[in-house]
């Protein structure tokens, strides 16, 4: 029996000697990890490089991003050409002077002279020309000569762009600006496609030419010395200094208005025209070049300003001003008060909105103390802020490539 057993044992030891499917397996393995091996030998350098390559691209375009757009807005502008041309002046015109943009000496925007010049005072002067406001939708400029203004600038900046980027890189250029930040008309110029979402982007700020800024002497006049101190010891003090920061806020509205519709309606011109008081050739010659006939060039510029007003007063008000077109010293002044009405009214509302919480915080701190000291900080903490939110920031300017 036991010799038995052993040769059993013999035969089925060399059995699994002789079985080689478990040595082959194992070559099998070692030989794939040894190409896996080789392959990454291979590829690696090639992997190493795309890697490289693609962070190397990556600073060049945010490097060129920040010098085009530095180069962009120093560079001058050369051969800018622009003809203010009313609709109503479409038949009336000849040549017109090179850089020439001078209508109304009591008006900002229509004394700017076109002269050579760089793109940063291309934009900003755009941010002025540009604004428009939306209805339904809809964009509407307020200056008559907007239109074409734009048009021209952003040509201009685009052959700028598309020879200094000689087609290696896609662009976008955005200017936006709002003479109230965040309320009413905004000027703004686009040049460019639609950007993906990983693209580089620079910004810089240019200031823009608004002289018509509101002060803080123009609104606080509610808040004074004397009308302060009798707020503070009337019977009903919460509300008398709550009405009292909301009448500065009608006056910082009422200001903010004005400026706006000043820039693009110069009431004062075209009520001088009417009266026939205005210098025909400084409205005309200097402004849209000699006239092609013997009419009155400025009168006719001035109808077109007018009607231009009439309809923003139609998209702006609820009651707006009809068969007022014909151009009259009373049609004139209506026009006038319709605009500053609606944009009050619009930024009035922008105000209360933003600023009530805040107001009423204030307040609430007057009413816990009897420090003078305090209280008059508290007051002139609360003016400061209503005029910030009327006062004008520099034109954001934002490059984009990718």
């Amino acid at each position: 029996m036991d010799d038995t057993a052993m040769q059993l044992k013999n035969i089925n030891t060399r059995k699994m000697l002789y079985d080689s499917r478990a040595f082959s397996s194992t070559i099998d393995v070692m030989f794939f990890l040894l190409m896996v091996s080789l392959s990454a030998v291979v590829l690696m350098p090639a992997m190493i490089s795309s890697g490289h390559n693609a962070a190397v691209q990556d600073v060049a375009a945010y490097k060129f991003d920040e010098q085009l757009l530095r180069s962009l807005l120093n560079s001058r502008v050369e051969g800018f050409e622009y003809t203010v041309v009313p609709y109503a002046m479409s038949g009336v015109l000849a040549n017109s002077h090179d850089n020439s943009m001078s209508i109304c000496q009591g008006s900002d925007i229509f004394t700017k002279e076109h002269v050579t010049r760089t793109f940063a005072d291309l934009i900003a002067e755009g941010m002025l020309l540009s604004l428009r406001e939306e209805e339904n939708g809809t964009y509407f400029y307020l200056h008559p000569f907007s239109a074409g203004y734009s048009g021209a600038t952003e040509n201009v900046l685009e052959e700028h762009l598309n020879r200094r980027t000689g087609g290696r890189y896609n662009y976008r250029l955005e200017a936006n600006w709002q003479p109230v930040p965040g309320c009413g008309p905004s000027g703004q110029i686009i040049v460019g496609a639609v950007p993906p979402a990983k693209a580089f982007r620079q910004s810089a700020l240019v200031s823009v030419p608004y002289s018509n800024s509101v002060s803080l002497s123009d609104i606080s006049s509610p808040a004074d010395d004397l009308n302060f101190s009798r707020a503070l010891s009337s019977s009903q003090k919460e509300h008398q200094l709550r009405n009292m920061f909301y009448q500065c806020m009608s006056l910082a509205a009422s200001s903010a208005s004005a400026s706006i519709v000043d820039m693009y309606y110069p009431e004062e011109n075209l009520r001088d025209i009417c009266s026939g008081q205005a210098n025909v050739l400084l409205m005309g010659d200097a402004f849209m070049g000699l006239p092609s006939c013997e009419g009155n060039i400025g009168r006719t510029m001035a109808i077109d300003i007018l009607g231009n007003a009439v309809n923003a007063t139609s998209n702006m008000c609820s009651d707006p001003p009809r068969n007022v077109t014909m151009l009259r010293e009373d049609h004139v002044t209506l026009v006038g008060n319709q605009l500053r009405q609606k944009h009050t009214n619009e930024i009035y509302s922008y105000l209360s909105d933003v600023l009530s919480e805040e107001i009423n915080t204030t307040v609430q701190a007057m009413i816990q103390t009897n420090d003078s000291i305090t209280l008059f900080e508290l007051r002139d903490k609360q003016l400061h802020s209503i005029s910030m939110h009327v006062r004008p920031q520099a034109a954001e300017v934002t490059l984009v490539i990718w």
